[in-house]
Order: C-alpha cells, then sequence, then structure tokens
C-alpha cells in the first residue's frame, strides 16, 4: 500500500512539472509579443519617426539631424538673443526645448539658450560676445539679433552692418552652422519697427541665412489686442506672449 502511494505521488509531481512546463512555454511568446507590442505603442506615442518631424525644416537642419541619428552626437541648437529670448522655465526657450525633446529626444537634439539683457548689436559686436557664439559650435543656431534694442537706437543700417560682422565671425570659425534669424517680438502701433523686419528678411535672403517670421502667430501690431501679449513696457513677451512664440516656432520644428 505504501509502494502505492509514493508511486501515485511521483506520477502527481511529474505532472504538476509538466503542465507548468506547457504553461510556461504557451506564455512566453505571448508575454514576449505584449512587450514587444508595449514598446512600439511607446516608440509611436513619443513620435515616431524624426524624418517625419523634420518635414518643414530646410535642408541644412535635415542633414544634420541625419548627421545626429548616425553618429550618435545630438545636433546642437544654440538660441541667442536679447532679453525677449529669456532663460526663464516660462521662456519659449524653454517652452520650445520641452516640445523638440518629446518629439526628437535629447539624444537627437541639444538646446543651448544664451540671453543678452538689454544688449543691442554695437555692444555684441564692440565686447566680442559674439564668441560665445564661436566658443559654443553650434550646428544650429537661431539668432533673434537685438532688433528691438536696436530700434531708435543703432538704427537699422548699422543694424545690418553689425549683424554682418558678427556672423562672418560666426560663419569663419564655426564650420557648415545653419543659421535660422528671427525678429524681436512685436509692439504696438510700431512705425519704423516693422520696416526693419522686413530689412531683415532682406538681409537673411540676401546672405543665405534662414529667417522665420513669428509675427504671423500673433494679434496685428496696430491691434491693442496685442498689448495682452506683452510686459508693460514691451520690452519683452509676457506668459501669452512666450506661448505664441513657442507655438509657432514648434509648428516650424516639428511637423505634425
Amino acid at each position: 500500500m505504501k509502494v502505492i502511494v509514493n508511486v501515485m505521488a511521483a506520477v502527481a509531481l511529474i505532472a504538476t512539472i509538466v503542465a507548468g512546463k506547457l504553461y510556461w512555454n504557451y506564455q512566453t511568446p505571448e508575454r514576449a509579443e505584449v512587450a514587444t507590442s508595449a514598446s512600439a505603442s511607446s516608440s509611436k506615442a513619443r513620435g515616431g519617426s524624426w524624418e517625419d518631424y523634420a518635414s518643414n525644416l530646410p535642408e541644412g537642419v535635415v542633414e544634420k539631424l541625419a548627421d545626429a541619428s548616425e553618429t550618435g552626437e545630438p545636433m546642437k541648437l544654440v538660441i541667442v538673443g536679447s532679453q525677449s529670448t529669456s532663460k526663464g522655465e516660462n521662456g519659449w526657450p524653454a517652452l520650445l526645448t520641452e516640445k523638440l525633446d518629446e518629439a526628437y529626444g535629447e539624444a537627437l537634439v541639444d538646446v543651448e539658450v544664451y540671453e543678452y539683457k538689454e544688449m543691442n548689436t554695437l555692444d555684441f559686436v564692440r565686447s566680442d560676445t559674439y564668441e560665445d557664439i564661436v566658443k559654443a559650435q553650434p550646428d544650429v543656431l537661431l539668432f533673434e539679433p537685438f532688433l528691438l534694442n536696436d530700434n531708435g537706437v543703432v538704427g537699422i543700417k548699422n543694424t545690418l552692418e553689425n549683424l554682418d560682422v558678427i556672423m562672418t565671425h560666426v560663419t569663419d570659425e564655426v564650420e557648415d552652422v545653419v543659421t535660422i534669424l528671427q525678429p524681436s517680438q512685436p509692439i504696438y502701433n510700431a512705425v519704423n519697427y516693422p520696416v526693419e523686419v522686413e530689412e531683415l528678411a532682406s538681409f537673411a535672403k540676401e546672405n543665405n541665412y534662414e529667417f522665420v517670421n513669428h509675427w504671423e502667430a500673433w494679434p496685428d501690431y496696430k491691434s491693442e489686442e496685442i498689448l495682452d501679449y506683452l510686459s508693460e513696457d514691451q520690452r519683452q513677451p509676457n506668459k501669452k506672449g512666450h506661448e505664441t512664440w513657442a507655438e509657432f516656432l514648434t509648428e516650424y520644428f516639428v511637423a505634425s
């Protein structure tokens, strides 16, 4: 009797082991399939292919992204400007950086921001501050060249001459840099300033720089509504203005 009980126990143990083995073999492919599916969903949620997001960008920037993808070295985007290009957490550069990270990831795009409060182009040249850009060695330079700070102080002719000096130093010392110029924020009922923005656009075209005019996203500068987007002295955007500026640049850098 004792022998029979032992035999039955052994059979039960073997049956349990076999059943467990079969169950695990059945579950493993299913678990692997679930894991693969989750990974694919996560990748899709992060935005999928960088090429899709870069479809609106100029060829030079796309090439920089392709190099970053192949080499594993992120494309360095250096953002430079006045107090309008705030380094604060609610400034448009920070908001744009967040969106770039979501779309491309920090492994593909590295962003550095340089803010020069109340500086104009003449100050920038006289103090050799353009050397900061050279030292940063950007792949892509997004430059707000102090246009509002120059307004009524330097004059557009001198502004463009100063900008030419700055960019000559940068392009001579930073190999294959792609430069994107943009104006400072619009201000209410300006007269000469909008003409200066047009002059900056012409300068960019003549010198083969990219130009992005985020004014298109703001209310008409002749309307009092624009005041809702600016600080009290209009020297920089307020929270709403920074968000508007960032949204425009996000659409430029990240195709939907």
